[in-house]
């Protein structure tokens, strides 16, 4: 199996996954947790936060596994060397992770100091 198909399957499970698991978030059917979630002090500290946090999270998520398929499908297509395939690939799946984790992480910590500033 050569490197193209790897990394397109790799794109569709991945995303497919992504989207298994950011469906939830988004109808914010997940509770409080220690497992699943965006899980930090903020989202911890305040329930509202909890839900309107992973609620963004899980739109995030789901932008990522499109792009990760969409990414997946053009390392497919066009032909280019196998190590810029990984490569691109690899700043894509990761890149996207930490973006997303910062970027929800920054939008919880703005909910609860906006919720703490509402209760004074």
């Amino acid at each position: 199996m050569d490197t193209n198909t790897v990394l397109l399957a790799a794109s569709v499970f991945l995303g497919a996954l992504f989207v298994g698991l950011a469906l939830p978030l988004v109808q914010k059917r997940v509770a409080p947790n220690h497992w699943y979630s965006l899980r930090i002090p903020a989202t911890f500290a305040d329930e509202t936060v909890w839900y309107e946090a992973n609620a963004q999270m899980g739109k995030d998520l789901l932008w990522l596994a499109v792009s990760i398929i969409l990414v997946g499908g053009l390392i497919y297509a066009i032909d280019m060397a196998v190590w810029f395939e990984v490569l691109a690939w690899c700043v894509v799946v990761i890149g996207g992770v930490i973006g997303m984790v910062v970027r929800n992480w920054r939008f919880a910590n703005r909910l609860l100091a906006s919720s703490k500033s509402d209760d004074s």
